[in-house]
């Protein structure tokens, strides 16, 4: 198996991690169970993998992007004894800069399961090489595609953490100008992907669908 993978660096997020006040996210209450440390977000460009099974076709493999969070629970009020979470949600948005000189704002909610809290682990979304080439008019992934980042890390209903890139903390709760949200272009999670068994210790699980 073959991929290619392009880091893109100089990613300078504006802020990260729980300094925010409490007002300027809405509804959700901050957890005063548990904080999470949270690392900036990290962008790269992967291949489709190329797979040998004997049963060798013709394609030429085309980019995905991957945003990458990297988390680590780094207080928990009556830790569990067996050492993990149960579950945790993270609600991921993206803003896409269009060829049609319009930004798509999409999201998606993804639970995760079994989660350590003595060591870190990462999540990670991702927009396929179809989306992104609809969205923006070119095959070509990159950062700069990207008008902004966010989300929140959920566990019991309450925000243990949070990340951002492009905009300041929050911005997903505002209506921002010239920013359609729209759920006709999907996110992806990772088993959504043809990256589902790669690197799979790195990664928290995804909750299995039903």
């Amino acid at each position: 198996m073959m991929i290619r993978q392009r880091f893109l660096a100089n990613i300078l997020p504006l802020v990260c991690g729980l300094s925010l006040p409490i007002s300027a996210f809405g509804q959700l209450e901050m957890s005063k169970d548990a904080k999470f440390k949270v690392d900036d977000p990290k962008f790269t460009e992967l291949q489709s993998p190329e797979i040998q099974d004997g049963n060798a076709k013709s394609f030429k493999p085309k980019d995905w992007l991957e945003v990458e969070v990297k988390l680590q629970p780094d207080r928990v009020r009556n830790e569990p004894k067996d050492g993990y979470l149960d579950q945790i949600n993270v609600n991921w948005h993206v803003v896409v800069k269009g060829q049609d000189r319009k930004n798509y704002k999409i999201s998606k909610s993804v639970t995760y399961v079994n989660i350590p809290v003595d060591e870190p682990v990462y999540v990670s979304i991702y927009i396929s090489p179809n989306t992104l080439k609809r969205i923006t008019g070119s095959s070509k992934a990159s950062k700069s595609d990207l008008e902004a980042i966010g989300g929140e890390i959920e566990w019991g209903g309450k925000m243990v953490g949070f990340f951002t890139y492009g905009q300041k903390a929050g911005w997903w709760r505002e209506a921002l100008k010239g920013v359609e949200a729209t759920s006709k272009f999907p996110l992806l999670d990772k088993t959504q992907t043809p990256f589902a068994a790669l690197w799979y210790d790195r990664y928290a699980e995804v909750q299995p669908k039903n």
